[in-house]
């Protein structure tokens, strides 16, 4: 005989606090009118049903930052990251992600920054996150058998392909 499954539980006590039922749009435009002082944020959180406090630290511009862990890049490195990753492939060798770890790895040894990962290279789950941030300009794609003639390449091929890396990012 099995057991009844219990009921999930609702744990939102009646009448507790409801969580943001404002839109984006709303809130902005509470903020430019306490901002030019058109409305005082007393007569803003009851014009809009917004918190005052959320109000004046939107107008003062804190807590403007996202929640969470901050990023271990600047945005201008991740970007260089995505386009070592694109011109790799297009060259014709696409990095699988045990190669895209140790080329962030060897660029954190050469920048003094190894410490970002406690010395180690990035792991699965920040190749993960940093795919989902790029998900836009980069795809995951399983490996495909090439064909005869492509697998073909002379020895000069791959130097003129090391050329143009070298070219290309001459810092990595």
């Amino acid at each position: 005989m099995t057991r009844p499954k219990p009921k999930k539980r609702n744990r939102r006590k009646i009448g507790a606090r409801a969580y943001k039922n404002y839109s984006e749009e709303m809130l902005t435009l509470a903020v430019e009118m306490v901002r030019n002082k058109n409305v005082s944020s007393y007569d803003a959180e009851k014009q809009f049903g917004i918190p005052r406090r959320t109000i004046e630290k939107r107008a003062k511009n804190l807590h403007t930052n996202k929640p969470g862990p901050r990023y271990r890049f600047t945005e201008e490195e991740e970007l260089q990251f995505v386009k070592v990753l694109i011109v790799a492939s297009e060259f014709g060798c696409p990095l699988t992600q045990l190669d895209f770890r140790m080329i962030v790895f060897d660029y954190l040894k050469k920048n003094n920054k190894a410490y970002i990962f406690n010395d180690n290279p990035p792991g699965d789950w920040w190749v993960k996150n940093f795919l989902i941030r790029h998900h836009d300009k980069l795809t995951v794609r399983s490996t495909q058998n090439i064909k005869k003639a492509r697998a073909e390449k002379s020895l000069q091929d791959f130097k003129i392909y090391f050329e143009n890396l070298t070219h290309i990012f001459p810092t990595l």
